[in-house]
């Protein structure tokens, strides 16, 4: 299955949820890029939405803590946010772009989308969309090459 059919299948389960009003955050430096496809299958149905970014890197337990911190461009106040990112591992990066919705409001509600799930978690944090699970070895690694940055659409295990 190619990642453009895989995001319209994720979309259309966005259309069948019952967020009625998403605000779609794309987690850099792929995440965003996958939120703008879905937000373009999204449009093409007339379903209603908003789209941004979400700047997570001053919210990590492991850099520097000097870091300002920003708010979202579109206040996630009574809005069901959807942070999208193209693979979960730890849940680290998820953590922390869930305590920068946070840090800019309080969103109705936080669901998670990942293009690709490989599984080993840290923390209690699942997906409430998903593209597709690739079990992984600990050792191992997940690339999500996409054509917006490197030219071709293609996920690799190595």
């Amino acid at each position: 299955m190619t990642i453009d059919k895989i995001l319209f299948r994720l979309s259309k389960e966005i259309i069948e949820s019952s967020n009625l009003n998403p605000y779609l955050l794309g987690i850099p430096k792929r995440g965003d890029l996958l939120a703008q496809r879905i937000s373009n299958n999204l449009s093409l149905e007339n379903f209603k939405h908003d789209i941004g970014k979400v700047d997570y890197l001053p919210f990590r337990d492991d850099l520097d803590k000097n870091v300002e911190k920003d708010v979202l461009e579109i206040s996630p106040e009574d809005r069901d946010i959807i942070l999208i990112d193209d693979v979960i591992y730890t849940g680290r990066t998820l953590r922390a772009s869930i305590e920068a919705v946070m840090y800019s409001g309080r969103p109705k509600s936080i669901s998670l989308l990942c293009l690709i799930d490989r599984g080993h978690r840290e923390l209690p944090i699942s997906p409430k969309f998903v593209g597709k699970n690739i079990p992984t070895n600990q050792d191992e690694y997940v690339s999500v090459f996409l054509k917006e940055i490197d030219s071709e659409d293609k996920v690799e295990v190595t």
